[in-house]
C-alpha cells in the first residue's frame, strides 16, 4: 500500500474570506547559512520580468547570489528535464507545470521535508502559509500520493472573454431572442456557445450594432493550432460536461491503481472532437494554424465577438478592443470546467543550496508577494492575493476583472482534480503532445471525431504503459 502523506490535508483546505493572508515576508527569513549562489529557471515573457526585481530583493536581503535563465514554454519542459534526469543540479528551483508534477516527483524535494530542516515552524508553519494558495491548484502541485513538491505562483485558468459592448446593445439583443428564444447573455452551455458562435458572425456588409461592417466578423476566437492551446480548448469542452480523456481508478486508502477511458466518456471526447469542429466554422480564416497570439490579436483588432477558451494571464491584453472601443467582459467557460494548471517552483533534490531555494520559493510564493505581482496584473494561483486586488484605481479592470469569474471556476473544479489525468498520471508529458496532435488533426478535419477518438486510445495505452508504473484498464 502507498502511503498518503499528510501533507493532502493542504490540498483540501475550504476558503470563505480573505482575512488569511500568511503575513510572511523578507524579514521572517532567518540567516541563510549556505551562502552558495542558487540558479532559478523561470518561463520567458512578462512573468519572468515580474519575478526579477523579487530575485534580487531576496539576495540583497539574504546574501544569497541568485541567478536566472529564461526559457520559452516550448523548450522549458526538455531543458529541464534532461538536468533533472542528469542529476546534474543545474537548478535550485525548477519551474513545474503542474501536469508534469507527478512525472517530476522521483527528482524533486518533497516541501515537507524542507520545512522540517529549515522552517523553525516546520510543515506546521508551512501549512499555514498554503492556506493561502487555491486548494484545487495546491492539489496540482502535489503528487496523485499526495506529496507537495512546490509552492505555485501562477495560474493560467482558462476563461470566456467575450465583447461586452456586443452582448449589452439592445438591437443585437433583440434580434438574438427573435431568432433562438433566450436573452443574449454569456454562455453557460455548449449549445448557447455555439449559438452565439453563429449568430455574430457576419459578411462584410452586413451589420453590427448597425453599423454595416467593411469586413467578416466572427463569433469566436479559437486556438487549433499545433500547439498544446488546442487540447487545453478541447479538454474544457469534455470536462464541461463531466468527460474525462481518462478515470483515475483509487483503491480504498486512495492510492492510484490504475486508469480507464469509459464507454461513456469515449462518447463524451468523441461529442466534444465534433463539437469543436463546428465551431471551428464560425472562426477567422488562419485558426488552423492559430496560438493564443493569433486568437487574442483577432478579437483585440476588433474581428471576433468572444475568446471562449483564453487564459486568464492574457486577460489585460484583451481588455481594450482596438477600433471599436468597447471593453472586454469576462465569465466561466461553458461547464465551469476549464482547462486549468499553474506554474509552482519546485526545488530540484539535486540542489546544493537546498536551504536558500526554500527560503526563495516560499518569499515569491507569499501573500505580499504576490499581492504585489498581482496588481501589476499577475495572475496569481494564491486567492488571498487575487481578492486583495486594488480595484480603487483606472486600472481595476484591466488588473481585477478577471477574479471573480477565476474563483467561480476553481470553486466548481476543486473535487475534480483527483479524477483528472492531467494530474495524476506519471506519463502526461508524454501524453501532452500526443492530445495535442490529435486535436488539431481533429480540428482541421485530418481525422474524424471518431477517429480521434481511436487515435487517443492507442496512443494513451502506449504510452501510459511505457512511462508509468500504473495499469490501464480496457
Amino acid at each position: 500500500m502507498k502511503k498518503i502523506y499528510a501533507l493532502t490535508a493542504v490540498a483540501v483546505i475550504t476558503f470563505g474570506t480573505t482575512s488569511w493572508g500568511d503575513g510572511f515576508t523578507l524579514d521572517d527569513i532567518p540567516e541563510i547559512g549556505n551562502k552558495k549562489a542558487i540558479n532559478v529557471a523561470l518561463e520567458a515573457g512578462g512573468g519572468a520580468d515580474l519575478i526579477i526585481p523579487f530575485l534580487e530583493a531576496f539576495s540583497k536581503k539574504t546574501g544569497v547570489p541568485v541567478t536566472h535563465e529564461s526559457m520559452v514554454f516550448a523548450t522549458l519542459y526538455s531543458k529541464e528535464i534532461i538536468e533533472l534526469q542528469s542529476g546534474t543540479g543545474a537548478y535550485d528551483l525548477v519551474v513545474t507545470e503542474t501536469s508534469w508534477t507527478n512525472e517530476w516527483q522521483d527528482y524533486l524535494a518533497p516541501m515537507e521535508t524542507l520545512a522540517n530542516t529549515y522552517d523553525p515552524e516546520g510543515i506546521e508553519g508551512f501549512k499555514e502559509y498554503a492556506q493561502g494558495h487555491d486548494s484545487g491548484i495546491l492539489r496540482m502541485a502535489s503528487t496523485r500520493d499526495g506529496v507537495l513538491v512546490g509552492a505555485p505562483y501562477y495560474t493560467y485558468t482558462m476563461l470566456n472573454i467575450f465583447r461586452d459592448d456586443l452582448m449589452s446593445d439592445e438591437g443585437e439583443r433583440n434580434a438574438f431572442k427573435a431568432k433562438f428564444g433566450y436573452d443574449l447573455a454569456a454562455p453557460t452551455s455548449n449549445q448557447q456557445l455555439m449559438d452565439m458562435a453563429q449568430f455574430f458572425t457576419r459578411g462584410a456588409g452586413e451589420k453590427l450594432k448597425g453599423v454595416e461592417l467593411e469586413k467578416p466578423f466572427y463569433g469566436v476566437s479559437l486556438m487549433a493550432g499545433r500547439y498544446p492551446h488546442v487540447q487545453d480548448e478541447v479538454s474544457a469542452i469534455l470536462w464541461g460536461t463531466d468527460g474525462r480523456w481518462a478515470r483515475t481508478i483509487r483503491d480504498a486508502s486512495g492510492a492510484v491503481t490504475g486508469f480507464e477511458i469509459t464507454e461513456e466518456d469515449m462518447i463524451k471526447l468523441e461529442n466534444a472532437f465534433q463539437f469543436y469542429r463546428d465551431l471551428m466554422q464560425f472562426a477567422p480564416p488562419g485558426s488552423e494554424n492559430a496560438f493564443w497570439d493569433f486568437a487574442t490579436a483577432q478579437f483585440v483588432d476588433g474581428n471576433t465577438a468572444m475568446i471562449p477558451y483564453m487564459y486568464s494571464p492574457l486577460w489585460n491584453w484583451s481588455t481594450d478592443v482596438i477600433n471599436v472601443g468597447g471593453k472586454n467582459g469576462g465569465a466561466p467557460v461553458p461547464g465551469s470546467r476549464p482547462y486549468t494548471g499553474a506554474f509552482h517552483f519546485a526545488p530540484s533534490k539535486d540542489s546544493e543550496n537546498l536551504e536558500a531555494a526554500y527560503w526563495l520559493l516560499k518569499y515569491i510564493g507569499s501573500e505580499k508577494t504576490q499581492t504585489e505581482m498581482v496588481n501589476s496584473g499577475w495572475s496569481s494561483a494564491r486567492r488571498d492575493s487575487i481578492e486583495n486586488c486594488d480595484t480603487s484605481n483606472d486600472n481595476a479592470h484591466r488588473n481585477c476583472g478577471w477574479i471573480n469569474s477565476l474563483t467561480t471556476q476553481w470553486d466548481a473544479q476543486a473535487s475534480d482534480v483527483e479524477s483528472y489525468l492531467h494530474f495524476n498520471s506519471k506519463a502526461f508529458g508524454k501524453l501532452y503532445e500526443q492530445m495535442t496532435i490529435i486535436a488539431h488533426e481533429n480540428a482541421v478535419g485530418m481525422k474524424t471525431p471518431a477517429q480521434s477518438v481511436k487515435a487517443w486510445r492507442k496512443a494513451f495505452g502506449r504510452y501510459q504503459k511505457k512511462f508509468d508504473d500504473v495499469s490501464v484498464k480496457n
